[in-house]
C-alpha cells in the first residue's frame, strides 16, 4: 500500500489530518560474544486525525488496507465528537502557509536494507573474536532504520519526508560476569559507526572497574563523556518549552516572564538545530498525533526552520504551539527533531590529562525524578544544601501515591509520611517543587486518587 493511498483513504472519510509512515528496520543481535540474530522488518503504518467544532479524535495502526484507513478515520471521528474542545484549537495551515524545502526527500536517500549491515558486520564479527580472545564476553544490538513519511490535511497541504537512524550498543563483561560496562553510539547509517573504537573504549572502561572507591556526598569537578553531555542537553531540551516557563515550573521561569535573553549557560555553549543537517537531517516540517507542550496537531504541516537555542550561553528561544504563542504574545517556535551542541575543540582525553582530581561521567542512561527517602536525614539535608550551592532552585520528587497500601504494592523504599518529610525539607532549604503521581496502578480507585489529589493540595 502506498503512502499517498493512506493519505487519500483517511482523507475521504472526512480526516482533517493524516500522516502515512512506511518504516524499514534491518537488526542484528549478539550474546555471549556471537552474532545470534537478525532480522528485517516493514509496515506501513497511519495516523489520522479528525477535528469537529474544535474537538479532536485521533487513531492510528498498523494498516495494509485502505478500508482500514477509512475504519481508522471513522474511529478518530467518533473520538473527536466525544471530546472537550481543545484548548490549542487553530486553523489548520493552508498550502500556501507551509513549505517543503526538500521536495525529493523520498528519493533523496537509500531505504534501509540487508545490505546496510554487511560494512559494520565484519567489522563487528572482529571485535567479538577480539574479546573470546581477551577472555571477555560481549553482548549488544544493532540496528539501522528508515521511515518515508507523508503529511496530508483536509485544506490541501501536502508534505513528505525521510528519517533514518542507526545504533550500535555493546555491553563488555568479565567472563564471570562480575563486572561490565555499556557503550553505545549512533548515527545515520550503521556504516559510520566503528565497532572497534567502541571495543577499544569500553575495554579500558573494564579495566577502570578493576578498582572501585567510595565518595561521600560533596563538591567534585566533573568531565563529562559526550554520551553523558547528550543526555543532560536532551532533557534539557524536553524542559525548554514556553508553557511551562509561563506558569512558572520549570528552570526557564524568571522573575518577570522566561528567562529568554539570559545568561543560562557557559559563555562556549550553543545548542542549535536543523532539519537539514548533514549527517542528522530529519523531517523539516510538524507531525503531531498529540498536543502537548511541545507541539499541536492543529500545528501540523509547519515548517520547522533551523533554530538556535542557546547562543554563546544566552537563552535565544523556547518551543512554543501557536495556540500557545497567540494567547501569550510569544513568538511560534516549533520543535524540531534534532539537537546539536557546539563548544570548545578539547576533546575528553586532554580534559582528563589536564586534570588533577576529578569524576568520570561516561554515561547517564536515564534521569530520574528525586526518590524522596533520599532526601531526608542529615545525608539529605546535606544533598540539598550541595544542590543549592550550585544554584539549583526546583526539584521533581516522584512522589507516586500519598496512600501507604498503594505504596507497598509498588515496592517503593519509601510512605507517605517520608514524602510529607521530602517536601517539607525541600521547602525548607529553599526548593520550588514538581511533585510526580502514578494513576492506574492496581488497588487504586477514582475515589482514592481524588483523596491523593486533594491531600496533595
Amino acid at each position: 500500500m502506498r503512502l499517498d493511498e493512506i493519505l487519500d483513504a483517511g482523507l475521504s472519510e472526512g480526516a482533517a489530518v493524516v500522516l502515512g509512515t512506511r518504516s524499514t528496520v534491518v537488526n542484528f543481535r549478539i550474546a555471549n560474544s556471537t552474532v545470534t540474530t537478525n532480522g528485517r522488518e516493514e509496515s506501513n503504518s497511519a495516523g489520522v486525525i479528525a477535528i469537529e467544532n474544535d474537538q479532536v479524535g485521533v487513531q492510528s495502526a498498523d494498516v495494509h488496507l485502505p478500508s482500514q484507513v477509512r475504519e481508522l478515520a471513522s474511529q478518530a471521528r467518533g473520538r473527536a465528537l466525544q471530546s472537550l474542545t481543545a484548548p490549542d484549537a487553530m486553523p489548520l495551515l493552508l498550502p500556501e502557509e507551509v513549505r517543503d524545502g526538500r521536495p525529493d526527500a523520498l528519493a533523496s536517500g537509500p531505504e534501509s536494507a540487508p545490505s546496510d549491515l554487511e560494512p559494520i558486520l565484519d567489522s563487528t564479527l572482529a571485535v567479538l573474536e577480539r574479546t573470546r580472545q581477551d577472555g571477555l564476553r560481549c553482548y549488544g544490538y544493532a540496528q539501522a532504520a528508515t521511515a518515508r513519511e507523508q503529511l496530508g490535511t483536509r485544506t490541501g497541504v501536502r508534505l513528505r519526508g525521510l528519517r533514518q537512524a542507526a545504533s550500535l550498543s555493546l555491553t563488555l563483561k568479565t567472563s564471570d560476569l562480575a563486572r561490565s560496562v555499556w557503550t553505545g553510539a549512533t548515527a545515520q547509517r550503521l556504516s559510520q559507526i566503528d565497532p572497534q573504537t567502541m571495543y577499544r573504549k569500553a575495554r579500558q572502561r573494564l579495566t577502570w572497574t578493576k578498582r572501585s572507591v567510595q565518595l561521600p556526598a560533596g563538591h567534585y569537578q566533573v568531565i563529562l563523556e559526550p554520551s553523558a553531555t547528550s543526555d543532560l542537553v536532551l532533557r534539557l531540551l524536553w524542559e525548554m518549552h514556553a508553557r511551562g516557563a509561563d506558569e512558572g515550573r520549570t528552570v526557564f521561569t524568571g522573575p518577570s516572564g522566561s528567562r529568554v535573553g539570559e545568561a543560562m549557560y557557559a559563555s562556549s555553549v550553543t545548542l542549535e538545530s536543523d532539519p537539514l543537517a548533514p549527517n542528522m537531517a530529519v523531517p523539516n516540517f510538524v507531525r503531531a498525533l498529540g498536543s502537548s507542550e511541545y507541539s499541536s496537531v492543529f500545528d501540523n504541516g509547519l515548517s520547522t526552520p533551523a533554530t538556535i537555542w542557546v547562543d554563546g550561553g544566552v537563552q535565544q528561544e523556547l518551543i512554543c504551539p501557536r495556540r500557545w504563542a497567540k494567547d501569550h504574545g510569544h513568538p511560534a517556535r516549533p520543535y524540531v527533531d534534532n539537537l546539536r551542541m557546539r563548544g570548545t575543540d578539547t576533546t575528553v582525553e586532554q580534559m582528563v590529562a589536564s586534570t588533577d582530581r576529578a569524576l568520570l561521567v561516561t554515561s547517564l542512561w536515564y534521569i530520574r525524578d528525586v526518590d524522596p527517602s533520599t532526601l531526608l536525614g542529615e545525608d539529605g539535608a546535606r544533598r540539598l544544601k550541595i544542590m543549592r550551592s550550585y544554584g539549583v532552585d526546583r526539584l521533581t520528587i516522584g512522589v507516586q501515591s500519598l496512600d501507604d497500601a498503594v505504596l507497598k504494592r509498588m515496592s517503593r523504599a519509601h510512605d507517605a509520611a517520608d514524602v510529607v518529610a521530602a517536601i517539607e525539607a525541600s521547602q525548607k532549604a529553599g526548593f520550588k517543587l514538581n511533585i510526580e503521581f502514578v494513576f492506574g496502578h492496581p488497588g487504586q480507585t477514582p475515589e482514592n486518587w481524588a483523596e491523593v489529589v486533594a491531600r496533595a493540595a
